[in-house]
C-alpha cells in the first residue's frame, strides 16, 4: 500500500503548489536582480528553486503511488521503495531551505530594504518570502510523521548517494555557471574568497556539502522513529 494516505499526499503537494505559483507570480523574476548570474540557466541557478522543484516532484510521486494503488500494485511497490529512498534527499532539502532562509536572510537588514524597495511593483513579496521559503521544513516534517508502517528503509548508501551526489552536482553547476558568466550565485561565496581564498571557498563547500548529508541522517533516523 502506499507509503502515505492520500489527504496527506494532496496537503503536501498543495503546499509546493503555493510555493511554485508564488515564485512565477510574487517574486522578483532573477532577471531583474541578478541579471548577469541568471543569463544562462534563470530560476534553476537558485538551490531555493531546486529545492521547491525537488519536492514538488517528490510529493507528486507520492501522490501517484495513492492514484495508482487499486490498478497496479506492483507499480506502487517501485514507488514507495523510491520515496523511502528518497526521503533523506526531501528531508535535508527541506528542512535546510526553511532554517538557511530565516536564520541567514529573511531578518538581514539589506534584505528587508530590498524586499521594501520592490512592494511597489511586486505588492505581494512579502508573501512571497514565506511560501517560497517556510512551508518546506513545516511540511516535510509533517510527511514524515505521517509515513505509514512500510517494511521499507533508506539505507546509508541512499544518503550518501542521493544527498551527497545532488550536492557533489549542484557544486558542479554552480562552477560551470561561475565560468560562463564569471560570477557566483550567492554573495556569500564572494565573501569566503575574499576572506581566505581558494582554501576558505572550498571550505564552505565542503562544510554545506556536510550539513547537507547530516541533515539528510537526521531524516533517516526521523523516518525511523516515526516507524516505531
Amino acid at each position: 500500500m502506499p507509503v502515505v494516505s492520500l489527504p496527506m499526499s494532496v496537503l503536501c503537494l498543495g503546499s509546493q503548489a503555493l510555493a511554485m505559483y508564488s515564485i512565477y507570480n510574487f517574486a522578483v523574476p532573477p532577471e531583474k536582480f541578478m541579471p548577469a548570474q541568471t543569463k544562462y540557466l534563470g530560476r534553476f541557478m537558485f538551490l531555493t528553486f531546486q529545492s521547491n522543484l525537488f519536492l514538488t516532484g517528490y510529493y507528486s510521486l507520492s501522490l501517484a503511488s495513492n492514484l495508482l494503488f487499486s490498478s497496479s500494485s506492483s507499480s506502487v511497490v517501485l514507488l514507495d521503495k523510491l520515496l523511502v529512498a528518497l526521503h533523506p534527499m526531501a528531508f535535508g532539502l527541506g528542512t535546510f531551505l526553511t532554517s538557511a532562509y530565516y536564520l541567514l536572510d529573511h531578518f538581514n537588514p539589506e534584505q528587508i530594504e530590498r524586499r521594501k524597495q520592490n512592494e511597489k511593483n511586486y505588492p505581494y513579496i512579502q508573501y512571497d518570502a514565506h511560501l517560497e521559503h517556510g512551508l518546506a521544513a513545516p511540511f516535510v516534517m509533517l510527511f514524515t510523521s505521517g509515513i505509514l508502517k512500510t517494511p521499507f528503509r533508506a539505507t546509508a548508501s541512499d544518503v550518501n548517494s542521493f544527498v551527497g551526489g545532488y550536492m557533489l552536482y549542484y557544486l558542479f553547476q554552480t562552477h560551470v555557471n561561475k565560468w560562463a558568466t564569471g560570477f557566483w550565485p550567492y554573495p556569500i561565496i564572494d565573501d569566503m574568497e575574499r576572506m581566505g581564498g581558494h582554501l576558505a571557498r572550498n571550505a564552505f563547500f565542503a562544510g554545506l556539502t556536510g550539513v547537507f548529508v547530516g541533515l539528510g541522517y537526521c531524516g533517516k533516523a526521523y523516518f525511523e522513529y516515526c516507524q516505531e
